[in-house]
Formats: C-alpha cells, structure tokens, sequence
C-alpha cells in the first residue's frame, strides 16, 4: 500500500488527470445531455411561435367607397397572393372611377362658364388700360343710364323668354276708355239718362272679358313673368350680392372697381344664370320647345336673391369698403369637413374644395308639375333645394296686375336652394386678393395682384 501511495505521489499530475478524464466522460455526457435538451426545446418554441404566426396571420382586404352611404367592401383572411392581386386590381379600377367621376363632376359644375372679361381677370392683360377696363365691365354688368349701355342681366332674361306683365296703368287706361265709350253707346240706344242693372251687369262682364283677354294674350307671348325688379338686394341682408351692381354714376368718381369686385360679378351673373337656364329647362320640352306663360311649369318669377362671395380678408373688405359696398359676414375658413348637419339639411359649407352660395326664390308654379321644376334644377347643375313654403295664390288680384297663368292650378313657392361652385376650375379664373379672402393655398402663387 505504502508504495502504491508513495508512486501516486509521485505521478499525482498524471493521477489527477486520469481521474478527471475518467469522470468527466460521464459528467460531460449527462451535463450535454441536458444542455441538448433545452436547446432543443428553445428551438422548437422559435419553430412553433414562427409556424404560429405564419398559420395565424391575417390580411384586411378593403375596397373603399364612392358614394355617401355606401358601405365599403371589406374581407379579414390569410395573406394570398392571388386575393392580393384581386383586390389590387378591384381597388385601382375603384380608383379609375372616382377620378372620372370627379372630372364629370367638375364639368358639368363648369358647364360652360367663363370669365365675362378675360382681358382683365384675372389678371389684366394691359395694366396701363386696368382702370378704362374695370369700368367697361361695370357698365356692361349694371348698365350706364346715361350712355344707354343695359346691363347683361336684361339679355339673361330675353335669353329665357322673360317679358312683363301688360302695363297695369295703359291697362287701366284701355280698359277706362271701354267703359266710357260702352256707358255712352247704351244711353244713347236707351235714350235713358243711365243705364239699367241689366246692362250695368253686361258692361262688368264686358270690361272683365277685355281684361282677362289683354292679360291672356301678353301670357301668350312670354314664357315667364319677370322684370329687372324681381332681383332682391336684401335677400339675405348684409350678406346679399348686389344684382345688378351699383352703376358707375352712383359711385365715387375717384374710387375705380378692384379686381375682387369685378370677380364677384362675374361670379354672382354665374350663380343667377343657372338659377334662371333651371327655370328655362322647367319650361322647356324635350323636343326643346319653350312653353308659354299658359303652359309653362315656371309661370312668374317674383323674387330672386343670391349670397356673396364671403370676401373678407383685409384686403378684399377695404376694396369694397372704399365705396361703401362692404360685404357684412364672418371671417372665412376653409374647413376640411366634408359635412356640418347644422348648417342645412345636405351639411354642405364652404371648405377647401368648393363654396357653397345659397339663393333665394319666389315663383309661381304649377302645382302638380312642381316635382319636375326641382329635377330641372339638379338637371342644370349642382343646385339642391334646401326648403320650400307653399302658399295660396289670389288669381283675381294677380290678373288685376296683368298676370294671366292659364287655366292649371298654381300655387306661389319660396324656395330656398344651395348652389356649389368646385374650386378646381374656379380658383384659376379669381384675382390673388380673391384667393386670400377666400384661404385658397396654392403650391405656386400666380400674379393676380390688385391695381
């Protein structure tokens, strides 16, 4: 034992060693053993939250919509390319139609509409000649009593078919000269001194057939009753266009119009032409033959009235105000709501893709066709009625005045309608002061400056 001991002693390095290799060949293999298995299971957790989400991924496909209440397309599923595809195709075809559907918009609202002086809006051609020219545009837009010039809104309504009554005064007249000349011939055959109840009776009916003959025949010969006196500066109070504006005479001579004012008119003549060319379409037949006053859906158009523009910034109100012409109304804001039910019963208001202006209208009408004078409005362009009130018609004093509206029931309305104007198409047509009242933020600014 003694040299056993006494030799391990002596090679304890080589012993050690020995031991540890012998030991550790069980160690190392238990010790990896365990290390193996929780690798493993590390890796099959990794294998099994990837297979995981793999198997439990999804996809919300959605095809947007076009049209207030519809209700978009939507699908929850796995990723496919080929669903993918689909919808890609679906979405850019959906697209497709929303951009024609807003270049058909945008032209019909257009419809036609220009600038009544391209010479001088927006910018003048020739800024020498600016003044020279706002004025011609003022006297061709209110008209001049003093050189005969008439205003453009009397062309709008021959355009039409628009006439007056018969005159209520040489009508009286005529119907005055009747009475005395049929009172003198029946005391003559009666050689009484005046005339009987009989023929007291005869003569009323006579003078009410003359009457009622003159009115018929003036119906006749007009489409729709209305004059120049039908437009209403006070239609909405401060906030109303002036139609037609304030001729030159009754302006400051020092103080010339300002290209805002000048866009107002032209715009104002934009909104109360469609207003009118809507009347016209309601008496017109689809073989394009305009009705007269008899059968016409439109008889007789009493009142008329628009909203301005809202120029307000600084600059816009000064112009008007240098000729005590101020628009009266809230500062602007463009506002990014597509809708505001408060405001009426479409929501609609003024933001950065349109304006909206609200008119005011007072008709007599056929009461059964009165569904169609509506279509005619949206048939013209984007005019929506926003209210009606009905009332009754008093036949007998109305013909008193001249107006004749044939033999179909009429009842007198008071509409009240909401014109839209995109901004697309006319934002490049409005001076730089107009743009800036109105919050119109270009990437560019044009050289629309005011002279």
């Amino acid at each position: 034992m003694k040299g056993i001991l006494g030799w391990i002693k002596s090679h304890l390095i080589m012993v050690v060693s020995t031991v540890v290799i012998v030991v550790s060949i069980p160690l190392g293999w238990m010790f990896s053993s365990k290390w193996n298995a929780d690798i493993r299971a590390k890796q099959e957790q990794r294998v099994s939250q990837a297979y995981n989400k793999v198997k439990n991924a999804k996809v919300t496909y959605v095809i947007p919509s076009l049209l207030p209440g519809e209700q978009a397309v939507s699908e929850t599923r796995a990723p496919n390319r080929y669903v993918t595809e689909f919808y890609a195709e679906q979405r850019k075809e959906r697209e497709a139609q929303a951009a024609e559907v807003v270049t058909t918009v945008i032209a019909f609202n257009k419809n036609g509409h220009t600038l009544l002086a391209p010479e001088l809006l927006p910018v003048p051609s020739n800024r020498q000649q600016e003044t020279r020219l706002k004025y011609e545009f003022l006297d061709r837009m209110a008209g001049d009593p003093v050189t005969g010039a008439t205003t453009i809104y009397r062309d709008l309504l021959r355009s039409i078919g628009a006439g007056e009554a018969p005159d209520p005064v040489k009508l009286a007249t005529t119907i005055q000269d009747l009475q005395t000349r049929e009172m003198e011939r029946m005391i003559a055959e009666s050689g009484a001194g005046s005339i009987s109840p009989e023929e007291q009776e005869q003569l009323r009916k006579l003078l009410a057939d003359r009457r009622l003959a003159e009115a018929q025949r003036r119906a006749r010969d007009v489409s729709v009753f209305m004059t120049m006196a039908a437009f209403d500066p006070q239609a909405f109070g401060p906030t109303s266009a002036q139609i037609p504006p304030v001729d030159q005479r009754a302006r400051p001579a020092t103080v010339a119009p300002s290209l805002a004012e000048a866009f107002s008119w032209n715009f104002d003549y934009w909104v109360v032409s469609d207003l009118l060319r809507a009347i016209d379409k309601a008496n017109t037949d689809a073989g394009g033959t305009r009705a007269n006053v008899e059968n016409a859906l439109v008889k007789r158009v009493e009142r008329i009235g628009v909203e301005a523009l809202p120029l307000t910034t600084e600059e816009a109100a000064q112009e008007f105000d240098s000729f005590g012409q101020a628009i009266e109304t809230e500062t602007f804001e463009a506002s990014s709501e597509g809708t505001d039910p408060s405001v009426s019963v479409t929501g609609r208001k003024s933001n950065a893709e349109y304006d909206v202006i609200k008119a005011r209208m007072t008709l007599v009408v056929d009461a059964e066709r009165l569904p169609r004078l509506f279509k005619a409005f949206s048939e013209t362009n984007l005019i929506t009625v926003l209210d009606m009130d009905v009332r009754e018609v008093d036949l007998w004093a109305d013909l008193r005045q001249g107006y004749y509206y044939g033999k179909a029931p009429v009842v007198r309305v008071d509409l009240e309608l909401e014109t839209v104007w995109h901004r697309d198409w006319t934002v490049p047509m409005m001076p730089q002061s107009v743009k800036s009242a109105l919050g119109v933020v270009e990437s560019e600014t044009s050289d629309g400056g005011e002279g």
